[in-house]
């Protein structure tokens, strides 16, 4: 078997292997639209980056033909990418969304750090919960004051009102309905921030019967982005790479 063989037959095996976990992370760990903000394409570009050098590279390397010890070579090169390879997807699952949580008129993307966060009441309606991740939403006070007490505790040290596991429900019908008139006013920011804007004309060119949408910010740990949903029913239909309350876009 010549260099190029071994290196190209190498290279189809990463790949099939790489495909295998992209479709359990994107259906599972990181459904749409989690895996552009909550860093799940970081990772998982880690994984592929790391297999691939220590892959097929190594053995583009490596590989000669009539070699002494070339068995041991190539039985290196396969524990070296099996080791990183074990080691990004264990990342990738430690690292996925488990809950997304609805308050104050965004979505937070909350991962095993997070949830750790959350105090025993949120983990049992967590676990009681049999969708993953699990979508909740944070009941808050209906009075003035009883919110502003609510929002004191905060600035003397309690958790973000997100984090308040105590206070969480499980995302309804009637909370969508809620949140649909809570929609961020992203067109007149538009008219403000010529990115906002570039932007909202090209999500209006590819769903063109989406002219009414109702954009909601969806904050991950590492980008937070703009999630547009059909005011009708409340269902997703696309997503904007920018987020006025983080000051700019992420691509």
């Amino acid at each position: 078997m010549s260099r190029i063989k071994a290196a190209s037959l190498h290279l189809a095996i990463t790949v099939i292997a790489l495909g295998a976990v992209f479709a359990v992370v994107r259906t599972f760990w990181y459904p749409h639209p989690l895996l552009t903000a909550d860093g799940g394409w970081q990772a998982f570009a880690l994984l592929a980056g790391a297999s691939l050098v220590l892959g097929p590279l190594l053995t583009l390397v490596v590989f000669r033909s009539g070699k002494k010890n070339l068995r041991m070579d190539l039985a290196l090169v396969a524990f070296a990418q099996i080791v990183a390879f074990g080691f990004c997807t264990h990342l990738l699952y430690v690292r996925r969304i488990q809950m997304v949580v609805y308050s104050q008129g965004a979505f937070h993307a909350l991962d095993q750090a997070h949830i750790a966060l959350i105090g025993p009441k949120g983990r049992a309606l967590l676990r009681r919960l049999p969708d993953r991740p699990a979508y909740v939403y944070v009941q808050l006070p209906h009075s003035k004051k009883a919110m502003l007490g609510v929002e004191i505790r905060t600035l003397q040290g309690e958790p973000p009102i997100f984090l308040r596991g105590w206070r969480y429900r499980p995302y309804t019908a009637s909370e969508r309905k809620k949140m649909l008139t809570q929609g961020y006013p992203l067109v007149a920011i538009a008219r403000k921030n010529p990115i906002a804007a570039r932007l909202l004309a090209r999500f209006r060119a590819d769903h063109p019967r989406q002219t009414k949408s109702v954009f909601v910010p969806l904050r991950g740990t590492y980008s937070s982005v703009m999630l547009a949903f059909n005011p009708r029913d409340g269902r997703l239909a696309g997503m904007l790479p920018f987020n006025p309350g983080i000051g700019g876009p992420h691509s």
